[in-house]
């Protein structure tokens, strides 16, 4: 029943190859909102598992080396794939899979499940955000492709600069609550764990350079379209800020 638990959680906090589940579910759901909430719900729902089944007293030593690992090379295929999607869903979906599967390591490395579900949320919180933004820009494109058209942030100025800081806070950037959260928690692993974490930025970073690239550079070829609303745009710097300050003082990086 616990290993049970345990399976289950692996597929709703997605770790491959059962992340396989995780992304499956995402894609069959309408765009927007449903996968706003799913992108949320969904780890939170795998943490409550772990605390339920208590599986954290079973695991012995030598398995949370091994499922570190397993976490953090199941955190770098996604990064890596994430580097070749021009789909903006596809492209969220990538790299929160990416992030989420670093809650893992948090957890195993002994860091409280309060922590570890805020470290979750600092990763869900941007992606519900892309995802509400994709089905924005699937409503006035037909679908949410970069580099089609090129030059996107004339058309769709506010659009493009919700696309671009939403984005930003999902990698991590700093500044941002996932920022906080990958500092402390990798703040309390083994030095030699740095290694096999230095290519994770160097991933998230060349996949961010190619969003960005096909987001904002060329020529724009298409008609014109109805920006982003001023108050939506608002609304979404408010709960990126608001995440932050939660992050910061609610027990987050301060914890």
């Amino acid at each position: 029943m616990v290993w049970s638990l345990g399976l289950l959680a692996a597929i709703l906090l997605p770790l491959f190859p059962l992340s396989w589940a995780f992304n499956r579910l995402l894609t069959s759901l309408p765009g927007g909102w449903s996968q706003a909430l799913a992108v949320i719900v969904l780890p939170q729902a795998g943490l409550e598992l772990l605390r339920f089944s208590h599986i954290a007293h079973h695991v012995p030593p030598s398995w949370r080396l091994y499922g570190g690992l397993w976490a953090v090379f199941s955190s770098l295929l996604y990064a890596f794939r994430a580097i070749t999607a021009r789909e903006v869903g596809i492209w969220t979906r990538l790299l929160v899979s990416s992030g989420l599967a670093l809650a893992w390591l948090a957890w195993l490395s002994g860091a409280p499940l309060a922590t570890v579900q805020v470290f979750a949320l600092a990763f869900c919180v941007p992606a519900a955000l892309l995802f509400l933004l994709t089905a924005a820009l699937t409503r006035r494109m037909g679908g949410a492709y970069l580099g089609l058209q090129g030059g996107l942030v004339v058309a769709l100025p506010r659009l493009s600069a919700s696309l671009v800081v939403t984005a930003l806070a999902l990698l991590g950037t700093p500044l941002f609550p996932a920022f906080f959260v990958l500092w402390r928690s990798f703040g309390q692993l083994p030095l030699a764990w740095v290694p096999l974490l230095m290519p994770l930025p160097l991933l998230w970073g060349w996949a961010t350079g190619r969003f960005f690239q096909d987001l904002l550079y060329g020529d724009f070829r298409g008609e014109p379209m109805t920006d982003l609303g001023r108050m939506t745009s608002a609304l979404i710097g408010l709960v990126l800020f608001a995440s932050l300050f939660l992050n910061l003082f609610g027990g987050g990086f301060g914890a």
